[in-house]
């Protein structure tokens, strides 16, 4: 990957500050360069599409599993059925809060069980 200008991916201003990609489909693989627990490998980047579009192609929900090990009960996995622009709040709330229960891994859902009670949450906060 080449970069014009010292650019900052997500941050350009303008065409030159932009990174040029390694292939001519707009994608390529760059280092992960901020602190992370990944630092050191590499992230695949494409070019997305508009964000109407990027929304409309996403699945409602997403599954989250996580793990949950303690000295005080078994280990076990719970699912959370999340709607997909809660997302990033959810992820985010369970990696401060979760404590001793770990995000395991996380799945597209395109219906959630009616059990969960997702659906008629999500309803009732839209109005």
């Amino acid at each position: 990957m080449t970069e014009l200008g010292g650019g900052r991916a997500g941050a350009a201003e303008n065409s030159a500050d932009r990174w040029i990609p390694d292939n001519p489909d707009g994608s390529g693989w760059a280092p992960v360069d901020w602190k992370a627990a990944i630092r050191g490998s590499r992230y695949h980047y494409r070019h997305g599409e508009p964000l109407a579009e990027a929304r409309a192609l996403r699945p409602p929900y997403y599954r989250v599993v996580t793990r949950l090990e303690s000295a005080a009960l078994e280990p076990h996995e719970n699912s959370y059925y999340v709607p997909c622009d809660r997302l990033a709040e959810f992820i985010a709330e369970m990696s401060l809060l979760g404590g001793v229960e770990a995000i395991w891994h996380v799945e597209p859902c395109f219906a959630p069980p009616p059990e969960s009670n997702v659906a008629a949450i999500e309803i009732r906060s839209r109005n």
